[in-house]
């Protein structure tokens, strides 16, 4: 991670531990502000909501819909999810 990688908003790559690669689009300052206000409001699903709203393919999101995200493997998911929370921190070290 570079700072000037964050700043820009370049996507992240990275690799599952399936040996699957995935493309997550770091969080803007909306992002963050839309993510406090679910975290507020007691929001259920915001891991889900998280990885529908920024694994990307090719630039564009994979998901179209929360059900789309529901019908797909859990422990994958929830590996991109803790990917995507580390991007929410980037910066903060």
């Amino acid at each position: 991670m570079s700072i000037r990688d964050a700043l820009l908003l370049r996507p992240y790559t990275g690799t599952l531990k399936s040996g699957v690669a995935y493309t997550l689009r770091r969080p803007s300052a909306l992002d963050l502000l839309e993510t406090m206000q679910l975290l507020e409001n007691k929001t259920i699903g915001i891991p889900l909501m998280l990885v529908m709203r920024h694994l990307i393919e090719d630039g564009k999101p994979v998901f179209n819909s929360m059900d789309e995200v529901n019908a797909c493997d859990g422990l994958m998911l929830m590996e991109i999810y803790t990917e995507i929370e580390m991007l929410y921190g980037e910066g903060r070290d």
